[in-house]
Order: structure tokens, then C-alpha cells, then sequence
């Protein structure tokens, strides 16, 4: 039998939006999203070199501009979406602060946003809450008259997380991500490019019980304790300790999904 990634998305977005629903953001996370980071950014780079100073872009789900900023210094004009106040309030300093007036914000959830025609549209990030994962894409498809990007989190094949995932779930996928992703494109008949990060931001813990309370809080088992044995026995196995830290072959890495769309604008 064939296996339904879209089904996959569905399910694991509506518990990755529940999860998200019920946390509260510190301040530290707050001031840490507050200024658009400068580092160095493979996957927006490349998208960046395929726009020139005569399009327009699309950015659905802006956050603090990660992408709106440095497409809005290159390119005529950037329409970012996005439905959180707070959020917005972030990207409206950013922009006041790079000093850009080619930016027009909307506030919308992208289910409901009314926005015309852009060359490229782009989401980094903001997809893993939507469970209707084709109606996204197909609107970001009909909004596009170039190119759609879709940047989102790519966990290691042979993760821990991914392991403890395979034995309790029965397959390697804790939330939404690329690999649900390209395979969901693929079944509606888009053919992706993919362009992968190299490097692994690798995450690390101060105690093992900082790094059980991670791999529980991914794995949606809060609530339970179930399957502690497991989890414990997992980290034991597969966490190095080096330097008082915990470091796991876990981390933070991305791949960028593009695609020409193939719908005729009306």
C-alpha cells in the first residue's frame, strides 16, 4: 500500500500546533527573535540569486523578516504575511531600523490572506502548524508567477530522536519537516529541487536530565511516562559527554524545496 505523506503532515501538524499552542515564549526567545539575524545563510543566499532588483516577492509567514529584510535590500518590492502581532511588531522595528519603504506588511493567517501575484513566493518555517499542507502550496503556486521556495528543518536519518520516533511511532518523523515535505510535493505531482545545508548545529544540553526533558518534549510525551525506560536507555547509548555537556548527533540543520510552478495565471 502506498504511503500517504500528506496524511503524515496532517497529523503531525496538528500535534506539533497544539504543542506550540501551549508554549510560552521566554524573553530571552523574545529578544532573540527580535533582530534579524545576520549570519551567514546558504539556503538564502541561493534564493537570493535567482531574484533581481525588478521583482517582487512574496514572503508567507515573515516572522522578524529573516528573509524580508535582505530580499526587500535587492529586489523592487516584498509583500510579507504575517498573522502574529507580536511578530509583526518585531519585523515592523526591523524594517524601520534597515531603513527600507519597499516592505508592505500584512496581517493574516495565509489560509485568509487576500495578496495578488508576486514572481517568487517564499515561506521559511511557517508551514509546520498548517495540516492542509496541499492548500498551502497549491496558493502559493497560484500567487507565483517564477518560482515557490519552501525552507524547513531537516532532521538526520539516524537521529535519536529519529530512533525513538521509529519505536514508538513506527516511523522516523517527531513534527513536520522536509523530507514529509518533498515526499507530499512529489504525490501532487511536483518535482522539487533540494538544496541542504551542510553544516549541523548540533544540540547540547547542561545535565541529562535537561537532554530527557528535550527528547520527551520532541517526541509530544510530556504527559507520559510510558516510555522513559526507552528514551533514558536511548540517551545513554548516543549522547557524548564532553566537557560537563551533554551533545547530541541531533541538531539544527535546513533544506531549501523550490519548485517552477506549473499553474496557468488566470
Amino acid at each position: 500500500m502506498e504511503f500517504d505523506w500528506l496524511e503524515l503532515w496532517r497529523k503531525l501538524a496538528g500535534t506539533f500546533a497544539q504543542a506550540k499552542s501551549g508554549h510560552q515564549v521566554s524573553g530571552h526567545e523574545l529578544r532573540f527573535r527580535r533582530k534579524v539575524r545576520e549570519r551567514a545563510d546558504p539556503l538564502l543566499e541561493f534564493a537570493m540569486r535567482n531574484i533581481n532588483n525588478q521583482s517582487t516577492l512574496l514572503d508567507v509567514g515573515a516572522g522578524s523578516g529573516r528573509w524580508t529584510i535582505p530580499a526587500a535590500r535587492i529586489i523592487k518590492s516584498v509583500t510579507a504575511v504575517e498573522p502574529s502581532e507580536a511578530m509583526l511588531s518585531m519585523l515592523r522595528e526591523n524594517i524601520t531600523a534597515a531603513n527600507l519603504n519597499n516592505i508592505r506588511v500584512l496581517k493574516a493567517h495565509w489560509g485568509q490572506a487576500i495578496v495578488e501575484q508576486h514572481d517568487v513566493v517564499v515561506s521559511a518555517h511557517a508551514i509546520y502548524t498548517s495540516q492542509d499542507f496541499a492548500a498551502f502550496v497549491r496558493k502559493m503556486e497560484q500567487y507565483a508567477r517564477e518560482r515557490c521556495y519552501l525552507a524547513l528543518r531537516l532532521p538526520l536519518q539516524n537521529g535519536i530522536i529519529g530512533e525513538l520516533s521509529l519505536s514508538i511511532n513506527g516511523h522516523r518523523h517527531d513534527s513536520p519537516n522536509a523530507i514529509i515535505a518533498y515526499n507530499a510535493l512529489y504525490s501532487m505531482d511536483i518535482y522539487a529541487n533540494v538544496l541542504m545545508e551542510d553544516d549541523i548545529r548540533c544540540w547540547v544540553d547542561s545535565t541529562f536530565e535537561e537532554a530527557f526533558a528535550r527528547a520527551k518534549r520532541h517526541l509530544h510525551l510530556e504527559s507520559s511516562a510510558s516510555h522513559d525506560e526507552l528514551i533514558r536507555d536511548a540517551l545513554n547509548r548516543r549522547l557524548t559527554c564532553l566537557n560537563n555537556s551533554y551533545i547530541w548527533p541531533d541538531g539544527m540543520r535546513s533544506a531549501l524545496l523550490w519548485w517552477n510552478p506549473t499553474i496557468i495565471h488566470e
